[in-house]
């Protein structure tokens, strides 16, 4: 691997042109370039930058895409001259005909009936924030002094919470759990189906779980009085006055899990994995989360806890679990200079930004204190991570509620018992790897020891 990333960024040979930009040398014969993104989809990118500039190509298996690095690229994301319809073509089994694959007046049709019940004052309302917490809560107070994997504790957490606020028996977790950690296997390149191959699975773990949102739903309509998240999406209206239909409830309900679980999951590992490094961070967290009268219940809670917020925004920017998110450009565009044909396939890469010296001054360095004493909201380009225009991520400020609340609820519970976390023996500093969401590896582990 080394060999070959060599060839990428030191050759001397000028690269090849196409449509007349770069395309980046090094593609491994029929996987292209993809195990590179999937290894450190970061640092290659930013290196790719660095050796033929910020518009490149780049082979992903048989396809050719294109790379706009910088604001350039976070530009392309308002879809005035792009598209993410092609997403519905390219995965309709994993992301379907879901807000993530539409554009124009049915994506805002689609948006504004379910947006309300994600705003803080929604999650207030439908006793989502609270249902985090109680989740949060009760895995913090499980996790053991033993090295275990903060990855397996919190991938599990999050998909409760989720399946929790949607509102499914605890009874039924297991099941739920099961099937979408199948469906989830839809997101790797290996679209090759065969009996027990990722596809195939994939595909199986979609039709149970929509077969059980599919009921869930009828249910639910049947009881008009039920709280909960479901129950607001099932009163929820578009701008035409319009409710949604079964398939789009299940579609999105599905797409609910996969980016409000993998992504949260992702920081909340990497945050404990960091505490367990800078013991000075730990330290500020502690005192923060002791000092409070009790866990954070609901968003407005939630600012009296500025250290924990802060962590979490530093966490995702050093630890993005998404690199990159792609448009089709829908007519010809001027980008960096270059002229770009109309269908073009373009990868934005939302997780470089954080990276960028002239928005955070040394961006290696974990330093949450980047984010204290803000007057304003972070700016789009610093929430870039949950990317930007009208395809920003609905579920933003339920990931901020229940990552704030797990620091808060981890730091109280481990300091009740008169412990700390620290990387376990034999663990080395995990790193970023992308398959396909950005997570720490399930090796890394950590533990508890007397403070």
């Amino acid at each position: 691997m080394q060999a070959l990333k060599n060839l990428i960024f030191r050759s001397s040979q000028p690269p090849a042109l196409r449509e007349g930009i770069p395309v980046l040398p090094g593609a491994i014969p029929v996987l292209g370039h993809t195990p590179y993104t999937m290894a450190n989809a970061l640092t290659f990118l930013r290196d790719a930058e660095d050796r033929v500039g910020p518009l490149f190509w780049t082979k992903n298996i048989s396809q050719y895409t294109l790379v706009c690095m910088g604001e350039p690229g976070f530009e392309l994301l308002k879809n005035k001259v792009t598209s993410s319809e092609f997403i519905r073509e390219k995965s309709p089994d994993f992301i379907g005909d879901s807000l993530m694959s539409r554009d124009g007046a049915s994506h805002r049709n689609l948006r504004s009936a379910m947006s309300a019940a994600f705003t803080p004052r929604g999650l207030t309302a439908s006793g989502a924030s609270a249902i985090a917490a109680e989740v949060v809560e009760s895995y913090v107070a499980r996790i053991p002094e033993s090295p275990f994997s903060p990855l397996d504790v919190t991938q599990r957490l999050t998909l409760d919470v989720i399946f929790r606020i949607i509102g499914i028996d605890d009874r039924e977790l297991a099941g739920w759990n099961q099937n979408y950690r199948e469906f989830v296997l839809g997101a790797l390149p290996i679209k090759a189906d065969f009996p027990y191959s990722p596809a195939r699975r994939a595909r199986q773990g979609k039709q149970w779980l929509d077969s059980r949102l599919s009921s869930l739903i009828g249910m639910a309509r049947g009881k008009p009085e039920m709280p909960g998240m479901l129950s607001a999406l099932l009163k929820a209206r578009d701008e035409d006055g319009k409710e949604l239909t079964e398939d789009e409830l299940v579609q999105n309900l599905r797409l609910l899990a996969l980016a409000g679980h993998e992504t949260s999951a992702s920081v909340m590992a990497w945050l404990t994995l960091v505490l367990a490094q800078q013991p000075d961070l730990w330290e500020k967290l502690r005192d923060e989360a002791v000092a409070a009268p009790a866990m954070p219940r609901s968003p407005e809670e939630l600012k009296r806890h500025p250290f924990a917020e802060a962590l979490f925004r530093e966490v995702l920017r050093l630890y993005p679990p998404v690199s990159w998110t792609g448009r089709e450009a829908i007519e010809e565009l001027d980008v960096h200079g270059k002229r770009i044909p109309k269908g073009t396939a373009i990868l934005v890469p939302v997780g470089t930004y954080g990276y960028d010296p002239r928005l955070y001054p040394n961006p290696e360095r974990c330093d949450p204190s980047r984010w204290m004493g803000k007057r304003s909201p972070p700016s789009a380009i610093e929430t870039a991570p949950f990317g930007g225009g009208p395809h920003f991520c609905l579920g933003y400020h339920l990931a901020w509620v229940e990552i704030v609340q797990f620091a808060t609820a981890f730091a109280r519970e481990v300091a009740r018992r008169g412990l700390r976390p620290q990387l376990a023996p034999g663990t080395p500093p995990p790193k970023l790897r992308y398959i396909p969401f950005g997570a720490p590896p399930k090796k890394a582990r950590i533990e508890l020891v007397r403070a």
